[in-house]
């Protein structure tokens, strides 16, 4: 059979034209991973797969197996909002013209293949203690009555990418826990839910996300009162993502504006309470001291964040501040987090998330607030659209790699997504671009992952953005003794959030003498 491998950073396609590459040449640091696709000829839905490694010395580097798959791409991202079907006001920046299909979601690799085009995804993690050096090796393919041979190479550098637990860039990427009912058919806070979820949270931190958000409390009513809030479904997400390992947790949100411009907050169990009312007041008393005691009693303090009310802007900063005033009275010592569209939140906010196109309007700003020693994240979602880095699908792959390229060059310390699994729509696997208020999200912007049967199955996306978030480490551990070394190799491939290489070979340069910076250093 024909094949052909392809770079981590290189979208494919189903109708992808074979190349002349035919071996894989990786590189990774400890504690990181190295990866390539590859594809083969046509085949039979159904045709026995099986996939092995042999090594010519020992190697601890473990292998994951893959088979990509097809994602329909309805229409273009837009040069200004959301989405278009006019291609021309958007070729400049996109990779193909929509609709089309492009390989994301990756379905762990079982006994058959599903597709009708070999397709995998090949992926090697290098452990933390492994002995640097170059390790040489042939991978084994069988397809059928086909079989391929793929000569391997992987250079373990000495640098180290560390554990999750001593990360220094933070993330957070919310969850869509109503959905999950939805996506997998299981009942809400059944044990079948639960597991699920727990699948869903180690997707999460191996995708480095440093923050678990857990859902709201939920009023609890008497004769139509208020009488307490319900943490139950908070108490179990909670601790199973301490159970497997998270950092941290963030309490969900607990309020929202009814109107983008509007001056006033209103509890997200009561639209019509307002935040800075007296009886807004005592719901969020009872509802942050019941918070409070769930906190301590399960010993979650220095491990709790907490989110408040998502993007306030300068229209509603000063009843943002009443919030989270409140929030500091029953939650003392507990950090707020929130995606933020101003910068007149001084002392009512620990964690700021603006945009990455805020950012850049407001950097002198948050240049200010950063050399204050604020702590400083970032966020992207459907605006701005046009160029600007985003990880969607009719975006350059190496865009959900790069933007954490772009932390690190603008020295912010954590990223946030709202889209980890919203699955909206009928049919994502057809239909990316899901349904949003009258119009269509970017394909891709409401997820990273995909409903599997049995949980969540990840994304070249998902693996792009791990990637970044790898590099990030190795980014911060030079930034401490060379900085002008890192602002270097950043330059190679990013300058700023709409300026950046589409080309996956020179990512992979850039990322060559990230490696070797970061071996000189460690």
């Amino acid at each position: 059979m024909q094949y052909s491998v392809y770079s981590d950073s290189a979208w494919t396609y189903p109708d992808s034209p074979h190349t002349q590459i035919h071996q894989a040449s990786l590189e990774a640091a400890r504690g990181g991973h190295a990866a390539f696709q590859l594809l083969g000829d046509t085949l039979d839905t159904g045709t026995p797969i099986s996939v092995t490694m042999n090594w010519e010395q020992p190697c601890g580097l473990s292998l994951y197996a893959g088979e990509l798959l097809p994602v329909g791409v309805d229409e273009n991202t837009s040069a200004t909002l959301m989405t278009t079907t006019d291609y021309e006001s958007s070729r400049d920046f996109v990779t193909r013209k929509a609709p089309f299909y492009v390989y994301d979601a990756i379905r762990p690799l079982e006994n058959t293949l599903t597709g009708t085009r070999l397709a995998l995804y090949l992926s090697l993690q290098a452990d933390c203690e492994e002995a640097p050096g170059l390790y040489t090796g042939t991978l084994h393919i069988t397809a059928g009555d086909d079989k391929i041979s793929v000569p391997v190479s992987c250079r373990v550098h000495s640098a180290c990418v560390p554990p999750i637990g001593k990360a220094r860039l933070g993330m957070l990427n919310f969850f869509d826990y109503e959905g999950l009912t939805r996506q997998h058919d299981a009942a809400e806070n059944s044990e079948g839910y639960w597991a699920l979820f727990r699948r869903y949270v180690r997707a999460q931190l191996t995708m480095r996300c440093t923050h678990i958000l857990l859902p709201s409390g939920r009023p609890i009513l008497e004769n139509g009162i208020i009488t307490g809030f319900d943490f139950s479904a908070a108490l179990r997400a909670g601790r199973i993502a301490m159970e497997e390992g998270a950092p941290y947790l963030c309490g969900g949100h607990i309020a929202h504006w009814a109107e983008w411009t509007g001056e006033e907050y209103f509890l997200s169990w009561s639209p019509s309470t307002g935040v800075s009312t007296p009886e807004g007041y005592l719901q969020l008393r009872r509802y942050f001291t019941a918070w409070a005691d769930i906190i301590r009693q399960n010993g979650w303090e220095g491990k709790m964040t907490q989110a408040l009310a998502d993007e306030p802007q300068e229209g509603n900063a000063r009843t943002y501040r009443i919030l989270a005033a409140i929030c500091r009275k029953f939650l003392p010592g507990v950090p707020i987090l929130d995606a933020v569209e101003t910068t007149n939140l001084g002392g009512g906010i620990d964690i700021w998330v603006p945009k990455q196109d805020t950012f850049e309007k407001k950097k002198d700003t948050f240049r200010l607030l950063q050399d204050a020693g604020e702590d400083i994240w970032f966020y992207t979602c459907a605006f701005p659209a046009g160029n600007i880095m985003n990880r969607s699908m009719d975006l350059p792959l190496t865009v959900s790699r790069l933007l954490l390229w772009m932390g690190a060059s603008c020295r912010l310390t954590g990223f946030l997504h709202w889209g980890f699994n919203y699955y909206i729509g009928d049919n994502i696997w057809n239909r990316a671009c899901c349904p949003h208020k009258g119009a269509l999200l970017p394909a891709g912007d409401a997820h990273i992952v995909y409903p599997g049967p049995d949980g969540p199955w990840i994304s070249m996306r998902y693996e792009a953005q791990r990637g970044g978030a790898e590099d990030y480490e190795l980014f911060s551990q030079i930034l401490l003794k060379n900085p002008a070394a890192a602002d270097s190799i950043l330059s190679m491939a990013c300058t700023d959030f709409r300026t950046y290489t589409a080309d996956p070979s020179l990512l992979a340069q850039a990322k060559h003498r990230l490696l070797e910076e970061a071996d000189r250093l460690s």
